[in-house]
């Protein structure tokens, strides 16, 4: 108790409990009534140097804290009983308390006598800091540990039974092997109490083994020694404790974690939702320019063409006739680089042919036939759920196909190349899948971290999908998929 104190209490009020405690110790040993209230306040101001105080929560490396200013005490005490018995402070066998179990002081069983005593010493002052200490942190938890009430209803529903029938069948059988196996039995009923109630049920399993201990003691003829005994509550109850703020240091843990995926989860939705905004944006963009560009420059272009069709007579009576026909050419080549920008832009294959359209026939296509490229496209799943794509997935998937596409033609050196487009519905969702492979020269460790790649994860990023690359003999296996939920907005293509 006056370690308990010390501990909650301000360094400001040691002096005077210090006092009252070398006040209130027995006359006969004045040495000891000195020390042992000071190296009681030893132990006490080590746990608050180690950073263990009142109402902090029990965690494993504070209760092993406690443990180690628990034994320190404890040997540091015995230590000056010892000193005390040696020097013939006791000359009548006894000390604080305790007997040298009828062996007479100097006599041949002095070693025996005196290791007796050091034991039960050890063993009494370790329990004695291990038993209440616990209860003071538990009683000055902070506010929002989870309240003891609970697991006080639970003990006394299950565990005061269990102690109760074990104290009884002790007593019923003593000194058998039955009793023995008793005790295993109510160790390992303690255990999973614990196990099951955490540090709290540790506490109280541990007020319960040494209440059970006692009564037998007390009550019956144990077959074991009180050394024994006091040795089976210091160990087993050191170990329940531990186990106890382990299992709550696990708990804690795990709710860490889970708390820090809810809000990995989070943070990975809102990175998705800006991921696909940042899509939708760069699309209508893509929309607005190829507007203007059809809007303004393909109908200056055509007035330009126009002009020159009627300017040509003129030109050729004043011999400039070639002239006519170099800006005529001009005006084509930049007719159809804007088509191609055009197309790039918003690709009107994808509109009028809808997606395994565009790529079976459209610009993916012409790219490959154009570089002399065998490619060989195929859908499988439903194609009735093409039309239920949105404009976004529908797009990214596209884009995605050309771009694979555009890197094999300018990169791989490939021959044959082969597109599988793959639609099904999974979990209330589309899932869309594109497998590209290739037999050209393309080697994983060769890859930058341009050539479209980057384009391409950041749409499967937005579009809550996966981007996987593989090494062929020869050749590369581009695998992608999208996912698109049906809550999503759809065109009706």
């Amino acid at each position: 108790m006056l370690f308990v104190t010390l501990w909650c209490l301000h360094p400001r009020w040691w002096p005077w409990l210090l006092v009252a405690a070398m006040v209130t110790q027995p006359h006969g040993a004045p040495v000891a009534a000195f020390f042992e209230p000071l190296v009681v306040a030893a132990g006490a101001w080590l746990l608050k140097a180690w950073g263990v105080l009142p109402g902090q929560p029990p965690t494993l490396a504070r209760v092993g804290s406690v443990h180690l200013a628990a034994l320190v005490v404890a040997v540091a005490t015995t230590f000056i009983e010892l000193a005390l018995l040696v020097a013939g402070h006791a000359g009548d066998g006894q000390t604080a308390g305790l007997n040298l179990s009828g062996v007479p002081f100097g006599g041949p069983g002095e070693a025996s006598a005196l290791g007796n005593v050091g034991i039960r010493h050890l063993l009494c002052e370790f329990i004695g800091v291990l038993l209440p200490v616990p209860l003071a942190m538990w009683v000055t938890a902070p506010a929002q540990e989870p309240r003891g009430h609970a697991v006080l209803a639970r003990a006394v529903l299950v565990m005061v039974p269990v102690t109760g029938l074990a104290l009884w069948l002790s007593l019923a059988f003593p000194g058998s092997e039955f009793a023995e196996l008793i005790r295993l039995f109510t160790i390992a009923a303690l255990a999973v109490f614990t196990l099951w109630q955490g540090w709290r049920g540790g506490v109280l399993a541990v007020l319960m083994l040494s209440a059970l201990v006692a009564l037998e003691q007390w009550l019956g003829q144990p077959r074991l020694s009180p050394i024994v005994m006091q040795g089976y509550v210091a160990v087993v109850g050191a170990m329940v404790l531990l186990f106890g703020a382990s299992v709550d240091d696990f708990r804690r843990q795990a709710a860490d974690l889970a708390r820090a995926r809810r809000q990995e989860h989070l943070l990975l939705d809102e990175l998705q939702d800006a991921a696909l905004r940042n899509l939708q944006l760069e699309e209508s963009e893509r929309r607005r320019l190829a507007r203007e560009l059809h809007d303004e420059f393909g109908q200056n272009l055509a007035a330009l063409q126009t002009h020159l069709k009627l300017a040509a007579p003129h030109l050729a009576s004043a011999g400039r006739l070639g002239m006519a026909d170099l800006l005529l050419e001009t005006t084509r080549n930049m007719q159809r680089n804007i088509s191609r920008v055009l197309a790039d832009l918003r690709p009107a294959g994808l509109e009028q042919l809808g997606l395994f359209g565009a790529v079976d026939r459209g610009s993916v296509r012409r790219l490959a036939q154009d570089a002399g490229l065998d490619l060989d496209v195929r859908l499988e799943g439903d194609a009735r759920l093409l039309a239920q794509l949105d404009a976004t997935h529908a797009t990214a998937v596209y884009r995605m196909a050309q771009e694979a596409v555009t890197n094999i033609v300018r990169h791989a050196g490939a021959r044959r190349a082969r597109l599988k487009l793959r639609i099904s519905r999974r979990r209330s969702a589309l899932w869309v899948f594109l497998d590209i492979r290739d037999d050209g020269i393309g080697r994983l460790d060769r890859i930058l971290a341009g050539n479209g790649l980057t384009g391409m994860r950041d749409r499967v990023l937005a579009l809550n999908g996966a981007l996987h690359l593989h090494q062929l003999s020869p050749g590369l296996r581009l695998h992608l998929l999208v996912r698109q939920d049906d809550d999503a907005p759809l065109t009706g293509r």
